[in-house]
């Protein structure tokens, strides 16, 4: 189909649907569909929106929280509460259920020396025990830190007990029905792991070794040091910050460990696993495992996001993928906090930016997309992203690449912009046609219903772009795409 056209005396531009953001090149010529700029935009299913204002939750620890987990509980969950909520903050661990008025503290495990933890940076993995006073398996939290070790939060009791384990690990994953632990360290090159069904038994096993615990040693004999563990179908993978290792097999007896090619990433918070690939950032934009080598991803659709991250607060970005979309918040234009998420949506395949939530980490459950923020110490706050469904939009700028109707010569001039808006208030959107010649912008306000419109501007050029935008907090929406029409002149 072509969006662009020319017909003698006159042209069109046809956008019937949005895409998202493509920002390779310099924008001229490129497809209309596509936003050479954009911010606090959706276009899920090709309509263009403002994202919806996210909702701060109230219940407030009494420091700030630095990591945030979930534990589900299948069995002995009270008055069929399963879901729970685990923040540290302040060197305390607090929990809670997802629709809780108040954190509720957890106390120290039994016999420990310090009155608090000594991090507040855990790495956590959901798992289960098998305990004497109970007739089925318990669901517990492990979490672990290179200063604290390991401890377990039983889901039925809620009770915090210590785990005794080699090493302090910094990092840990759950792999074939094992624990496994990194980023230790005394011994940045050793992965050690727990005896398989027991998060408890860390002993090797000389008769039987594959009932039993060990190490492995993989050095780079550069300094680098394991970062990151993450389960990917039948393998374990584990990052560094310049390599990854791919782990095969479900027994000591079986275990494979081979490098990979392409490098690891200086961002572990960012690592996320989407099917048959890991999406990650890397030190110029977002890159992909796909099971053999990590290589850049689809870097140009966000070249010019990209190339406004900070790289000396690049440690500070986290992400996870959440119903089909790849969130990662970043720290832009020289802040040193994360003040703006990219999201890449990897079913329709578009990539967004949007700068109203400052995300610390995020925590991703089935039903809620959760996350911390440094503007809002201690308080989590629940993801939004359809105004049409909350009825509180975001200002949003949608701007798209210019166009010449592949002629540098031709005067373009009377151009009248048709579309449809749909929004349930009254609703002000303001237009902006440039060319090299100049702007003009006109604010047409919609009523309630899908209105269609005809929006003027009388202006010439040999090239044109259109900006969209809405600063109210009204929300709205396209229907039908967009399309400008115009008439062109030939110069002689």
């Amino acid at each position: 189909m072509a969006y662009v056209t020319r017909n003698n005396d006159s042209g069109t531009v046809r956008i019937p649907e949005c895409k998202g953001l493509l920002q390779y090149g310099d924008s001229v010529g490129m497809d209309p569909r596509y936003a050479a700029d954009s911010c606090n935009a959706l276009t899920a299913q090709g309509v263009l929106k403002p994202a919806a204002a996210c909702t701060l939750l109230k219940p407030q620890t009494p420091a700030p929280i630095q990591t945030l987990a979930r534990l589900y509980r299948r069995w002995y969950a009270p008055d069929g509460r399963h879901e729970v909520l685990v923040a540290a903050a302040g060197g305390q661990l607090y929990w809670m259920y997802p629709d809780s008025e108040h954190w509720t503290k957890l106390n120290m495990p039994y016999g420990w020396e310090q009155p608090g933890y000594l991090s507040d940076g855990w790495s956590w993995a959901a798992y289960e025990i098998n305990a004497e006073d109970r007739d089925a398996p318990v669901d517990v939290l492990l979490m672990s830190n290179a200063r604290d070790g390991m401890i377990c939060i039983r889901g039925d009791t809620m009770a915090v007990s210590a785990i005794a384990t080699p090493k302090k690990f910094g990092v840990i994953a759950r792999y074939a029905e094992r624990i496994w632990g990194g980023g230790i360290p005394d011994d940045p090159d050793m992965l050690v792991y727990s005896a398989p069904y027991d998060p408890y038994d860390w002993s090797a096993n000389a008769e039987i070794p594959e009932d039993g615990a060990g190490d492995v040693l993989q050095p780079s004999w550069d300094g680098d040091s394991f970062t990151a563990l993450t389960a990917f179908g039948s393998q374990l993978i584990a990052f560094k910050r310049t390599r990854v290792w791919r782990v095969l097999g479900t027994d000591p007896g079986t275990y494979v460990f081979k490098e990979q090619y392409g490098g690891g990433t200086p961002c572990p918070q960012t690592v996320a696993v989407d099917a048959h690939r890991i999406l990650m950032l890397g030190r110029e934009g977002v890159c992909c495992y796909d099971g053999e080598s990590v290589a850049p991803f689809q870097q140009a659709f966000a070249g010019r996001v990209f190339e406004r991250i900070n790289p000396q607060a690049l440690s500070e970005a986290s992400a996870c993928l959440w119903r089909g979309v790849y969130y990662c918040a970043l720290p832009l234009d020289g802040s040193f906090v994360n003040n703006a998420v990219l999201m890449f949506n990897t079913k329709e395949n578009t990539w967004l930016l949007r700068t109203d939530a400052a995300v610390e980490s995020f925590l991703p459950t089935e039903d809620t997309l959760y996350f911390t923020s440094a503007e809002t110490p201690g308080r989590i706050w629940l993801w939004q992203e359809d105004c049409m469904k909350t009825g509180t939009a975001l200002p949003m700028r949608w701007v798209t690449g210019w166009q010449n109707l592949d002629s540098q010569q031709a005067v373009k001039r009377a151009f009248r912009l048709y579309l449809c808006v749909d929004c349930p208030q009254k609703t002000p959107v303001r237009f902006t046609l440039e060319t090299e010649n100049g702007a003009r912008s006109k604010t047409v306000v919609f009523h309630s219903g899908a209105k269609r419109r005809c929006v003027s501007f009388y202006l010439y050029g040999t090239r044109f772009r259109l900006t969209l935008e809405s600063r109210e907090t009204a929300p709205w929406q396209l229907v039908g795409g967009m399309q400008l029409e115009m008439d062109v002149e030939e110069e002689e």
